[in-house]
């Protein structure tokens, strides 16, 4: 893949995850934006009501009092809250009216405001706004002249109560969450987008890095070929010079091969120590210290995501507890005012009335009520409308909202209930289908379950449902069922793990994603980095060979060419004799090197021409047997397996090239005592199997394919052997036999031996 794909391919991912990302963020927003809303709708009118209230128990009236009667027609469809916020309003209403009262306290309200907030877990700052509905005018601000923010990122408002109907004066809250002042839910994903795209670019460069480094390597391959090839008429000229005893001749030609050699040489050397530059050093330094950060951000990203919905969902099922258990309460009282014969008598704690609620009672009766006659003639009072009606009364009593409205209400219904003479005991079963119902109305659909228990000792007196709590439940605050607390109720929704991950799954989505790519840039790295080090280490490969394999031989002949003309051996006629012995096999070996690339050259270019011919094998093998034996550095002992008519159609100088790369491999990869089998066998099909069977080091099976390839070497067996090599024989067998119309195998158990199979075509 070129470097422009990549790129290409990378900055569309980018873009996808950015997408995404900013898809889940902004989901988040909203709805935690919708969520606080609702939150502060509810606070909002809880805190009206209750500073109302509070401002009608400040009259200076006795405890007990009827002060008016507030009403709300059932046409308005109202809910509990906003019943109470109808209720608040009249009130306000009648408070200045009637009794000349100010208007309610905008700090009390907002200080009011602020604690239901910060009991809901919302944090912000708060600001209350007194305006003309008419004329949209703001008339009074708490805190005072305070810079009322009205729109933006995490500016909420909430709805409006009138403190005076008829004169069109209200009040509304604002919340401004302070959303950009705490950047942590956008600081993660930043910085892991960040990460991902600086992974890309490192891969990128290091990709690139790779693909100058293979250039570079065919470029040198390229200077290795045209070296040898164009140095077999040199190496034969020099070859007879020696025959001859032109020595001098011999040393000038050698020496312009060795400086044609070292020039190919000093490039490969500068280029390596280019290779290994500073700016290449701090590119392997940046790469892997970003692996561990790519690794480490989206976790710590997914945990902050966990927690954080995890501390929300757990708050969501305290609420619907709460929430369960003023239901149950409320139900308790119903049931209590029956079993206690209460329904239709006068409430206990009112103690009188004022002129006032008199006087609206006359005024309100003929508008309330209508005179009817039934068909016996008797006369009654039938209401004019369908609605509820309520009487507002003092009650002197400092009331503790530090647990939040709904318990401050449940507690006070729950007082009463116990109070009274008939106790309405806790119907824990109605209270978990009440739990269960408020979870399903917030979106919870979980299991769940109730337990009664004894906060002090622990003690479990009762539990319905999954009211055993695990690691990582959610379990609500124990709720007291008397006034000691000595007997609490608490609800627990058990191993809510998979719905936390649920819940978030549009951050989660984008996480996973962004890891993915984190990954896939990481095993990415991994694969470019392995696939330069084998790279580097064939160039040192490569330039060691041409050292031991081209440069060592033409020393050795330059060496011998200038003791030979120096006339130090002229009455050494053993030793001389030896020595030119010497110099012309190292030049049969650089003939032999020459020849071998000039064929691989041919074939890679569709010249090689074969002359195929009936060889036979058996005297073929005996003869490589005995060259081997002879050379070889080592004792050998060959084993050959093969009938004196085993005849091969190939060509003769390729099918010896091959089997005697095959040998010296062999060779090369074994101990101290080398055995070599040497086989030829009709196969099935009528093919000519030829095998070469040694007791060396083996293969290892991961390398058993790679060896074939052109400077491939086996690294651990140039380790364990020393042996050395450009790495192009066992290339050459392939190429050779792919070209005879033949395959050649590779068996070894990667320890003790291997065996060379190349089977041949019949004709």
């Amino acid at each position: 893949m070129k470097i422009k794909h990549i790129v290409l391919l990378s900055v569309c991912t980018f873009l996808l995850l950015a997408l995404f990302q900013a898809a889940g963020m902004s989901y988040a927003y909203r709805s935690q934006m919708q969520k606080t809303e609702a939150t502060l709708a509810s606070a909002f009118k809880n805190a009206f009501t209750l500073t109302t209230d509070a401002q009608v128990n400040r009259l200076p009236y006795p405890e007990g009092t009827v002060t008016h009667m507030v009403y709300a027609p059932d046409s308005l469809h109202l809910e509990d809250e906003d019943r109470l916020l109808y209720y608040a309003e009249q009130t306000s209403v009648v408070l200045q009216d009637a009794y000349g009262q100010p208007e309610i306290s905008l700090d009390s309200l907002r200080q009011m405001l602020t604690g239901f907030l910060r009991y809901e877990e919302v944090e912000g700052s708060v600001f209350i706004r007194k305006f003309n509905v008419h004329t949209g005018c703001t008339l009074q601000t708490s805190p005072a002249k305070a810079d009322l923010p009205h729109t933006g990122i995490g500016i909420l408002t909430s709805p409006r109560a009138f403190v005076h109907m008829q004169k069109g004066i209200a009040v509304e809250a604002i919340l401004d969450m302070h959303y950009l002042a705490y950047p942590t839910s956008l600081l993660f994903p930043s910085l892991t987008l960040l990460l991902a795209i600086l992974l890309a670019g490192v891969i990128t460069l290091r990709i690139h890095r790779l693909r100058h480094l293979q250039h570079d390597i065919d470029s040198q391959c390229k200077s290795y070929y045209q070296l040898a090839g164009q140095m077999a008429q040199s190496v034969q000229q020099m070859e007879d010079d020696l025959k001859t005893s032109r020595w001098t001749q011999a040393g000038e030609t050698g020496r312009q091969i060795l400086a044609d050699t070292e020039a190919v040489l000093t490039r490969a050397k500068q280029e390596n120590a280019r290779q290994h530059s500073h700016r290449v050093l701090w590119l392997d330094r940046l790469s892997w210290g970003l692996m561990p950060l790519a690794l480490l951000l989206p976790v710590l990203w997914g945990a902050y995501i966990y927690r954080t919905q995890w501390k929300t969902l757990n708050h969501e099922t305290e609420v619907a507890f709460e929430k369960a258990f003023v239901a149950e309460n409320d139900q308790r009282y119903l049931q209590s005012i029956e079993a206690n014969h209460l329904r239709g008598t006068r409430k206990a704690w009112v103690t009188g009335s004022t002129d006032y609620f008199h006087q609206q009672v006359d005024s309100l009766f003929p508008l309330l009520y209508r005179k009817a006659t039934d068909e016996q003639g008797n006369t009654f009072y039938e209401p004019r409308f369908h609605g509820t009606r309520q009487e507002v009364y003092v009650l002197h009593q400092t009331m503790n909202l530090k647990e939040g409205i709904r318990l401050y209400r449940a507690y006070g219904t729950q007082q009463i209930v116990n109070e009274r003479p008939v106790a309405i005991p806790l119907d824990t079963f109605r209270l978990d289908s009440l739990f269960r119902h408020e979870l399903m109305q917030t979106g919870l659909n979980l299991p769940c379950g109730i337990r009664i228990l004894r906060p002090d000792s622990g003690e479990v007196l009762k539990q319905t449902g999954c009211a055993l709590p695990r690691r990582g439940s959610f379990v609500s605050t124990a709720l007291r069922l008397d006034e000691s607390g000595s007997v609490c109720v608490q609800g627990i929704v058990p191993s809510p793990q998979r719905h936390v991950f649920h819940s978030a799954w549009y951050l989660f989505l984008p996480l996973a994603l962004t890891f993915a790519f984190c990954l896939l840039c990481i095993a990415g790295h991994w694969f470019v980095w392995r696939r330069q080090r084998r790279l580097e280490q064939f160039r040192k490969d490569f330039t060691y060979s041409m050292i031991h394999d081209m440069k060592s031989p033409l020393q050795s002949i330059l060496m011998g060419t200038q003791i030979m003309t120096s006339g130090k051996l002229d009455d050494k006629p053993e030793k001389a004799a030896r020595i030119c012995t010497t110099m012309c096999d190292e030049c049969n070996h650089l003939l032999a090197l020459s020849a071998r690339v000039v064929t691989l050259t041919q074939i890679d270019r569709g010249e090689l021409q074969l002359h195929r011919t009936a060889v036979p094998l058996r005297p073929l093998f005996e003869e490589l047997a005995t060259q081997f034996r002879l050379k070889a550095a080592k004792p050998v002992i060959f084993h050959i397996d093969c009938t004196a008519k085993a005849i091969a159609h190939a060509d003769a100088f390729c099918l010896r090239e091959m089997l005697s790369n095959l040998i010296d491999n062999a060779i090369k990869y074994s101990g101290e005592e080398v055995c070599i089998h040497l086989t030829a066998r009709q196969t099935s099909e009528g093919s000519l199997s030829l095998s070469v069977r040694d007791n060396g080091i083996g293969i290892p099976r991961s390398e058993q394919q790679r060896i074939f390839n052109r400077f491939e070497r086996i690294q651990a067996g140039d380790r364990r052997t020393g042996a050395s090599g450009f790495g192009l024989g066992l290339n050459f067998v392939m190429q050779v036999v792919q070209a005879h119309g033949g395959t050649v195998t590779v068996d070894s158990d990667g320890k003790s031996f291997s065996t060379f199979t190349v089977t041949l075509p019949e004709q």
